[in-house]
């Protein structure tokens, strides 16, 4: 390996720690997209890639005939390990803080529900009933990728989502197929597993990990 392939390694190294965290901002944000996604995989692939061939490679260092070019691999490899794990720790807080940004802006749709619910004694049937009266115009989430609530409400909803009678849900941003989802329960009785994976919570909302 020469140096100039030497310096592009350490460069993806280092930029792991940077651009990590800064594609999960990218997913989440206003204007962003799930094409950020891209990154992170990228530095998976790398990390896999990495993680496999550590044994291979410490074999071929204790042999002389092959330790000139197994050594340098060696090193980037134990290298990046670190870099990513830390990449991996700062996407992770950008993760936690970007939905719980979203549980914050989703408050007032939240509220108006319950207002309503309280008022008529049963829960609206379409979003679009909160308006005028308790909201203007129904929001979209602030997050481009996934910008639509989807709203619970028809007679099979208790039976779905735990014993609530109404549940909000968005699909969450991915590349190709996945079904992870943000849920709301107004009962706040969230299942440590359920709806196709585990559940984490965020503030009033639960993650489902698929």
């Amino acid at each position: 390996m020469n140096s100039k392939d030497r310096l592009i390694y350490v460069l993806y190294a280092v930029s792991a720690i940077g651009l990590m965290p800064f594609a999960q901002w990218g997913v989440l944000a206003k204007y962003g997209s799930g094409f950020f996604f891209v990154f992170t995989m990228f530095y998976l692939f790398l990390f896999l890639a990495a993680v496999l061939s550590l044994p291979v490679l410490l074999v071929r260092v204790c042999f002389k005939r092959y330790r000139t070019r197994a050594l340098p691999w060696l090193l980037l490899a134990l290298f990046y390990l670190p870099c990513y794990v830390v990449g991996s720790y700062l996407e992770d807080q950008v993760w936690v803080s970007g939905w719980e940004a979203f549980t914050e802006r989703s408050l007032p749709l939240t509220q108006a529900i319950k207002a309503y619910e309280r008022d008529h004694s049963a829960p609206p049937k379409r979003l679009d009933d909160l308006v005028p009266d308790y909201l203007s115009v129904v929001p979209d989430t602030g997050i481009r990728a996934c910008p639509e609530f989807h709203y619970h409400s028809d007679s099979p909803t208790r039976n779905e989502y735990d014993g609530n009678p109404w549940a909000i849900s968005v699909w969450t941003p991915c590349i190709g197929v996945g079904f992870d989802q943000m849920l709301y329960f107004p009962k706040q009785n969230y299942p440590k597993r359920g709806y196709g994976g585990w559940l984490e919570p965020v503030k009033d909302w639960a993650y489902v990990h698929e």
